[in-house]
Formats: C-alpha cells, structure tokens, sequence
C-alpha cells in the first residue's frame, strides 16, 4: 500500500511539472536573418554609337513594386530594433539590416546609379531620405564588368520597411542615374546591351520566440 501511494505521488508531481513545462513563465528568443528578395529589372542601354566624353541618363523604364503584405508584414513587425543588440559594424547608428545589389554591365561605360527604397512612387529621390528612403549610391569603373556592394540601413529606413509592410504593405524601387564615355574612345552599343541587376536583397534580423 505504502508502495503505490508512493507511485501515485511521483505520478502526480511529474504531471505537475508537465503542466508547468507547457506554460513557461518565459519562451526562449533569439535573433534570425531573413533574407527577402526584391524586384529589380535591367536598364536598356540605347542601341548606337557613344562618342567619347559622352553621357545620358539611365533608369529602370518605371518604378517597380514590392508587396509587403501577408507573411511578409507580419514579420515586419518583429524587426529587432534595439540598438544594443543590433548595429552595423564600427557604426552604431545604423542597424544591422541590410541591402545589397549586384550590377552586371557588357559596355566600357562608366555608370553612377543610385538606388531607391521608399514607400511610394513619388518618394524616390535622395529628398525622401528623410522619410526613411534608402538612398544607395552605385558606382561601376569604364573596366568593370560587375559590382556587388552591401548597404546597412538607418533606423528611419527600417521604420519605413515596418511601416510598408503594416500599412501602405508597399515598398517601391528604383534605379537611376547617368552613364558616361570615358574610355578615350567611340563604345558601340547594341539592342543586347545593357545595365544588369542581377541580384537585389533585403537581409533582414527579426527578434523569434519559441513557446
């Protein structure tokens, strides 16, 4: 008899412990990277011949959109925003979130691009900066023939991906700047030719908690 009450008490002090165990007072978290894809597109380069000392504008045709809604605005929301735990190397005032874009070019051209985020059309320019427009200069030589270049953003910029993907669950995109002869010589250019965004990355740290 002294043996199975003895049983009965360890049976009913295990139950108790896992009653507790499935109702933490805390849940374990950490931090993760996601990594989120965005729109981009190559920019046409005007078939013909560029005399040397020659320059003219470039673009994506028009400004392309990146739907942030759903999953995607969900996870938004548990961006890790404390500085403490997250900052960009040698740099405390920006986050540890992060951009990054590869260009391909097939022409000597020397390309001074920038790149803008925001969350509208009509914010795309280095005046929307302060609204939280990432405004990411690029920059390719006569002799490269590709770039991959990382920008970490600004706590504004992070805001502004929140509130895209809470809100207007938009962010727009776009790339422009010139193109220049500076090689001493005529490029010929043809309908082939072009400005390459192969690559275009949000790399971004959420805060996860496991229940």
């Amino acid at each position: 008899m002294r043996y199975r009450r003895a049983l009965a008490l360890v049976g009913a002090s295990a139950a108790a412990l896992f009653t507790a165990c499935k109702e933490p007072p805390f849940a374990p978290r950490w931090d993760a990277d996601m990594y989120m894809p965005l729109s981009f597109q190559s920019i046409p380069v005007q078939a013909g011949s560029v005399p040397n000392g020659a320059s003219a504008t470039d673009s994506f045709p028009s400004p392309l959109s990146q739907d942030l809604s759903g999953v995607l605005g969900t996870v938004m929301k548990n961006l890790v925003t404390d500085p403490g735990r997250c900052s960009a190397p040698s740099d405390p005032s920006l986050s540890c979130d992060l951009v990054t874009v590869t260009m391909r070019k097939t022409l000597a051209l020397t390309v001074q691009d920038t790149l803008f985020i925001g969350n509208a059309a009509n914010t795309l320019t280095a005046a929307g900066a302060a609204g939280g427009t990432v405004v990411f200069p690029l920059s390719l030589t006569g002799a490269q023939t590709s770039l991959t270049d990382t920008m970490y953003l600004s706590p504004a910029a992070v805001t502004m991906l929140q509130n895209a993907g809470s809100g207007a669950s938009a962010v727009w995109i776009q790339v422009r700047g010139t193109l220049s002869n500076q090689s001493g010589g005529t490029i010929t250019a043809t309908a082939a030719d072009s400005i390459g965004i192969t690559n275009l990355t949000a790399t971004m740290r959420i805060a996860v908690s496991h229940k």
